[in-house]
């Protein structure tokens, strides 16, 4: 029985060998193949390229990387971390687009200008809640700087936020500053105010002229109009214990995140990275601020929020949109309720 199993073991052994031999043969081959002078390298997947819609000034149509946006995002891509971070998993940054108002940077991204937007909660949320398809990448914590939204008011106007019942108010509807003060007034129990639609290019003469009572806009616009035109701080949204706490949002097309999984993850590396650099120095943050927005200096350093999270998505900002959307909801603003923790993208 041995001499047998010896003898059927050596043709076995054979065959291992002649296939270990055509093995090495065929690997031999393929290496030359890949080696052999003049053999062409295998090509490289190109990058992924994406665009940024935002509240800019420029031309809408006009793709620019001298279009900027603000806040860490906007000082990652100046500093050139946030491009060189997305390159790493393949997307290229192709730049800001700029449009007047956040809400008409989300119906861009929308309508395919681009893959992202920077915006405030208002529009992220209604625009969502319209049943667009996109999703919320980044949502900061609410800002507590200087009090939030500042309403500023006329010559010899109205000097508090109590007195505004009756008065005419000008703000954007719909956006974020419109939600600040909507809250602030129902808490104050304010009655029959006139509310007009202005933008703040319209609003300054407006209040110089006494045909607007008060004025509702971002702390620094609101600092610079006291300190410039010598108008009237009528007070600070955030004063007010009923005001909504407001978030920024920075929200992607559902369908270009379904396309590139890895986004979001690079996405957040590349804007984690312009925080890191503000939280290493403030100061040049700050300059850099002043410079790309024309405000002083000691406005920006007044008005500008640095409380940033290690998260994309913060959890008092994700409740703070939920009440938002309530609030919208019961207004029959908002044309429907959604999950806020289905929406936005945890990593």
């Amino acid at each position: 029985m041995g001499q047998i199993l010896n003898s059927t073991a050596r043709p076995r052994s054979l065959r291992w060998a002649g296939a270990a031999a055509v093995g090495v043969m065929l690997l031999g081959g393929v290496l030359w193949l890949a080696l052999r002078p003049g053999a062409a390298p295998a090509a490289a997947a190109p990058a992924v390229g994406f665009r940024i819609a935002a509240s800019a000034i420029g031309n809408p149509e006009k793709i620019s990387k001298e279009l900027q946006t603000a806040g860490p995002l906007g000082y990652a891509i100046h500093l050139g971390v946030f491009q060189r971070e997305l390159a790493r998993d393949g997307f290229r940054f192709d730049g800001v687009v700029g449009f007047q108002r956040t809400a008409a940077a989300l119906l861009g991204m929308m309508s395919g200008q681009a893959e992202l937007a920077s915006t405030g909660d208002s529009p992220a949320v209604l625009s969502r809640a319209r049943g667009e398809q996109q999703r919320a990448l980044y949502v900061t914590p609410p800002s507590d700087t200087q009090s939030g939204f500042w309403v500023v008011g006329r010559k010899g106007g109205p000097a508090t936020l109590d007195a505004l019942g009756g008065k005419r108010v000008g703000l954007l509807f719909g956006s974020t500053f419109d939600y600040a003060f909507q809250t602030a007034a129902q808490g104050l129990n304010l009655k029959d105010v006139a509310y007009t639609q202005l933008p703040s290019s319209a609003a300054l003469p407006a209040l110089q002229n006494d045909q607007l009572d008060a004025y509702v806009t971002s702390a620094a616009v609101a600092k610079l109009w006291v300190d410039r035109y010598g108008l009237t701080l009528v007070g600070k949204l955030g004063d007010v214990p009923a005001t909504g706490r407001t978030v920024s949002v920075i929200s992607a097309r559902a369908d270009f995140l379904a396309a590139n999984p890895r986004f979001a993850a690079a996405f957040w590396r590349g804007l984690k990275a312009g925080i890191d650099a503000i939280r290493k120095d403030p100061e040049a943050y700050y300059r850099w601020s002043a410079d790309s927005t024309g405000y002083p200096l000691d406005v920006v350093r007044a008005t500008s929020s640095i409380d940033f999270e290690d998260r994309p998505i913060s959890d008092a900002g994700a409740e703070a949109l939920k009440k938002l959307l309530a609030f919208r909801v019961e207004h029959q603003v908002a044309q429907a309720a959604f999950s806020v923790d289905d929406w936005v993208v945890r990593q």
